[in-house]
């Protein structure tokens, strides 16, 4: 009988008669049938995998779609001034995309364009704020708390978020939408009464403008407004450069000569403009206040002697009716009745010497009439109606400070 042998794989007593070992059989059988199932399990996970993720990403899909959705819709509604639908468009874009800053800032302006609901300003200050904290340089969200604060009346706040505004960040065009949002904030502080204020923004912008005759123009008039006609005229100048027939700027560079006194150069720009542009009332107002200020100041250069006894005789006459209506009214304030009785006694007592061939040979005469004339337009200022035609050329002046009198 043969000697049992032993498997040389598990060590196993190999049954007589049998080449192969039963027990390996099995476990190798086992084997792959186990990595077969671990393979399908895996092949099966990774279906899944991709499934999921696939519909993972169809639902964001769908979620931004509706989102960019209703944005539009709100977009649509702000543009045609339907503020409670674009509030409800914004809101429901922002529930399919939470966060998103855009859609955030534009649901603030939203609510900062119902000015006159004070809950609607609030939530738009908290969404601000908001986007303030996540982005503190941001140049637009600034503004819109600056333009906030100014329809609380916040002066403070709207001058410190107009600054951030001015030297913060913008997206593009940062240049333009820096000096934007200075002239809103210069347009506050008129609408304040801060003028100093107002000025000075103005002075530090001027320097920088390009070569933009409307532009430069704009900023120009606004320094009309504060009192900086000497800046002002810079700026017209410029733009007379690049636009030598633009009637806004001749008319600006009139009215600041004539705010300084300057009437013989006012009255050639203001002509000129009015020229231009017929319907420039106040432009053609002011030349002939001007025109009236040349034609009756008896102290203009290269006047002959007759010339200025002339106009000073002239001036007499219109100043002595003006007193006359003056003094007939019966609601004179006391404190001027006294003034305008005084004045009254002295026209008269110098009343007979005012003729044109004493006035041509003494000048000392001339200029006794002319302050005599002075002070009646002055005085009839204070506590009677407004001049009127030549009455405001002859109280323009008289308001000079020295200018061509002696």
């Amino acid at each position: 009988m043969a000697a049992e042998r032993g498997c040389p794989r598990c060590g196993q007593q190999l049954p007589w008669g049998q080449p192969d070992c039963p027990y390996c059989a099995g476990r190798f059988a086992w084997t792959l049938r186990r990595d077969t199932f671990l393979l399908l399990v895996g092949v099966l996970l990774i279906a899944l995998f991709l499934v999921t993720g696939s519909t993972v990403k169809r639902y964001f899909e769908l979620q931004k779609a509706f989102a960019e959705e209703w944005y539009s819709r709100g977009e649509q509604d702000l543009r045609a001034k339907r503020l409670v639908a674009a509030l409800a468009d914004f809101r429901t874009a922002l529930t399919y995309s939470h966060n998103n800053p855009q859609y955030e800032l534009r649901l603030a302006q939203a609510l900062a364009q119902m000015g006159d609901s004070p809950e609607a300003r609030a939530e738009a200050r908290t969404y601000l704020l908001n986007l303030l904290e996540r982005e503190p340089g941001n140049g637009l969200v600034n503004l819109e708390l600056a333009r906030l604060a100014a329809l609380d009346h916040d002066v403070g706040g709207a001058l410190r978020y107009y600054h951030a505004a001015i030297y913060g960040a913008w997206g593009g065009h940062q240049v333009e939408q820096r000096r934007a949002a200075r002239l809103e904030l210069v347009q506050f502080l008129l609408d304040s009464g801060q003028k100093d204020a107002a000025r000075a923004e103005l002075i530090a912008m001027a320097p920088d403008l390009p070569a933009d005759p409307q532009l430069q123009t704009r900023v120009a008039d606004l320094l009309i407004r504060v009192h900086g006609c000497d800046d002002a005229l810079k700026l017209f100048h410029r733009a007379l450069l690049e636009s030598p027939h633009s009637p806004a700027a001749l008319a600006g560079a009139g009215e600041c000569h004539y705010q300084q006194g300057n009437y013989a150069q006012a009255e050639r720009y203001l002509t000129r403009a009015v020229q231009q542009d017929p319907g420039l009332t106040e432009a053609a107002r002011l030349r002939d206040s001007a025109r009236a200020v040349l034609e009756l100041d008896p102290f203009g250069h290269r006047l002959s002697n007759a010339e200025r006894a002339h106009r000073a005789a002239l001036d007499f006459q219109t100043a002595t009716a003006r007193l006359t209506r003056c003094t007939a009214g019966t609601s004179l304030e006391a404190a001027g009745s006294g003034q305008l009785q005084t004045l009254v006694s002295q026209v008269r007592e110098l009343q007979p010497r005012v003729q044109e061939r004493y006035l041509s040979r003494d000048p000392d005469l001339l200029a006794q009439v002319m302050e005599i004339v002075f002070a009646v337009e002055l005085t009839t200022s204070r506590y009677c109606s407004p001049p009127q035609g030549q009455d405001v050329a002859l109280l323009l002046l008289a308001e000079e400070p020295g200018g061509n009198r002696p």
